[in-house]
């Protein structure tokens, strides 16, 4: 009875010291208060937590891979389909609301604003 005891004892302590990343789900509630909360298979639930708590959700890189586009943000739905052609934010979160998704930042980021032709690189 006691080597059993020991036992689970043993494997609580192992999950506990498990890494982070191996338990990580795909999206992650950020917010200035803490760090990233990878903790949501739904990235609709994510979206709502955020909204509630004052901050967004994002992708985690190591879980969710998004076809980069035009856009500064990816509308993702639940089922992993995203789609990245948003320019702002808002218009992106309407659509991810009614779709049950979250809106979240493109994994390479567009340039924005209309092209300096001044600049020395050709007007980027």
């Amino acid at each position: 009875m006691a080597s059993r005891a020991n036992w689970l004892r043993g494997v609580a302590m192992a999950l506990m010291a498990a890494p982070a990343a191996a338990l990580a789900s795909p999206y992650c509630l950020k917010n200035q208060a803490v760090p990233p909360q990878c903790i949501y298979e739904d990235p609709g639930q994510c979206q709502r937590d955020a909204f509630r708590q004052g901050g967004i959700c994002s992708a985690n890189p190591q879980e969710v891979h998004l076809t980069t586009n035009v856009g500064q943000y990816c509308m993702v739905t639940g089922s992993g389909i995203s789609l990245c052609v948003y320019s702002d934010r808002d218009t992106c979160t309407k659509d991810a609301a009614r779709q049950n998704g979250a809106c979240i930042y493109a994994p390479q980021i567009a340039p924005s604003g209309a092209p300096d032709p001044y600049a020395a690189i050709g007007g980027r």
